[in-house]
C-alpha cells in the first residue's frame, strides 16, 4: 500500500560484510532520536522492521548479571568494549542455549549467517563479528551448555570433567574478544573456580530441593551422610565438608591467577576483583558464626567496591595449610 515490496520469504539480504552492516547500524542510530536504531529487514529468519539496539545491549547485560551473580565485575573494572561483547554470549550459554530448542538451534545458525532475529541474538552477532570469534566455538555453546550438570557426582573428577569444556569454550570466546589466546589453561583453571563458587553459594536452596551437588567421595571424606547434609544443619563433620569444598576451590583459583599476568591491564583487574569477590564468598563458609546453608552468602556493595579498589594490586596466595 505504501509502493514498498516486502522481501520475499525465501531470500536472503546481502548485507556485506558484518563490520559494513554494523556501521550502518551505528549510522542509522545517528539519525534517529536517543538511542534507538532504526534496523532493516534482516533476512528470511528474522522479519524484523526494527530493534531497539541499546534495549538488545541493555537485556544481554540484565542477564549477564544474573547469571553471574556478585562475581560480575561490571564496567569500571573491566574493558566496556569486552564487557559488551561477552554479555550476550554469557546470556545465551546460561539461558536459551540450556533448553535445546531447535527453533533456537535454527536460529543461532541464521546469526551466525548474519541474519539475528531477535535481541540477544542481535548483539550476540555484534560480538562475533567484532570479534571475529571462531563460529565452531560459538556452536559449541550450543552443544554444551544444555547437557545439565550431574545431579550428585560420585567424585571431583566426574564435576570438573563436566565442567571444564564448558569453561573452556567460554575462556577461548573471551580471550579472543581480548586478543590473549595463549592465556587459556589459567583462564579455564580460574573459570572453573569462579563457576564451583557459584554452585557452592547455590549449595543452600539446592539442598532444600533434596539436591546434593557436592561430590560423594568428598562427604565420604568428610564423615557427612547424604541425609545428614540435607537437614542442612552445620555440624562439625559438615563445617569440615564446607572446608574442604572451598579449599579446592581455592586451589583452582590460585591456579588460574597467572591468567592475570598474560592480559591487559582493565580485564586483569576485572579478573582479580572476580577472584577476590569469590574468596569473600568462600570465607563466609568458614565463618563459624555464619550458616551459610540457610542463608546463601551475598557481597555488600562496600565489598564489592573494596574488591575493585584492591585489584589494582597483584593478589597473595592462599594462608599456608590451604592449597
Amino acid at each position: 500500500s505504501h509502493g514498498s515490496e516486502p522481501t520475499p520469504p525465501h531470500t536472503a539480504v546481502n548485507h556485506g560484510t558484518p563490520q559494513a552492516y554494523l556501521r550502518r547500524l551505528a549510522e542509522a542510530g545517528k539519525a534517529g532520536s536517543g538511542h534507538r536504531r532504526e534496523l532493516p529487514h534482516l533476512g528470511p529468519s528474522g522479519i524484523l522492521g526494527a530493534l531497539d539496539f541499546g534495549h538488545s545491549r541493555r537485556f544481554a547485560t540484565r542477564e549477564a548479571r544474573r547469571f553471574a551473580g556478585d562475581l560480575y565485575p561490571g564496567p569500571v573494572l573491566m574493558p566496556r568494549g569486552l564487557l559488551r561483547a561477552l554479555d550476550p554470549l554469557l546470556a545465551v550459554a546460561l539461558g536459551p542455549a540450556r533448553r535445546r530448542s531447535e527453533v533456537f538451534q535454527a536460529s543461532w545458525e541464521g546469526m551466525l549467517r548474519g541474519r539475528p532475529d531477535g535481541p540477544l541474538l542481535l548483539v550476540a552477532w555484534e560480538s562475533a563479528a567484532a570479534g571475529e570469534l571462531r563460529h565452531a566455538d560459538l556452536r559449541r555453546l550450543l552443544e554444551l551448555f544444555p547437557d545439565p550438570p550431574p545431579t550428585e557426582p560420585a567424585t571431583r573428577e566426574e564435576l570438573l570433567g563436566w565442567l571444564r569444556p564448558r569453561v573452556r569454550v567460554m575462556a577461548r570466546l573471551t580471550l579472543s574478544l581480548a586478543q590473549r589466546p595463549d592465556a587459556l589453561p589459567a583462564a579455564e583453571d580460574l573459570g572453573c573456580g569462579l563457576v564451583l563458587t557459584r554452585i557452592l553459594v547455590g549449595l543452600g536452596p539446592a539442598l532444600a530441593r533434596g539436591r546434593v551437588p557436592l561430590p560423594a567421595a568428598d562427604l565420604e571424606a568428610a564423615g557427612v551422610s547424604r541425609e545428614e547434609l540435607l537437614r542442612m544443619v552445620p555440624t562439625p563433620a559438615v563445617r569440615r565438608l564446607l572446608d574442604r569444598e572451598c579449599d579446592a576451590v581455592e586451589h583452582l583459583i590460585a591456579s588460574g591467577l597467572p591468567v592475570c599476568d598474560q592480559v591487559g591491564a582493565r580485564l586483569r583487574r576485572g579478573l582479580r576483583a572476580a577472584a577476590l569477590r569469590a574468596r569473600l564468598l568462600l570465607g563466609r563458609f568458614r565463618d563459624p558464626d555464619y550458616d551459610p546453608l540457610r542463608r546463601a552468602p551475598t557481597l555488600t556493595a562496600g565489598e564489592r567496591w573494596r574488591c575493585a579498589v584492591r585489584a589494582w594490586r597483584p593478589l597473595a596466595p592462599p594462608p599456608p595449610g590451604r592449597p
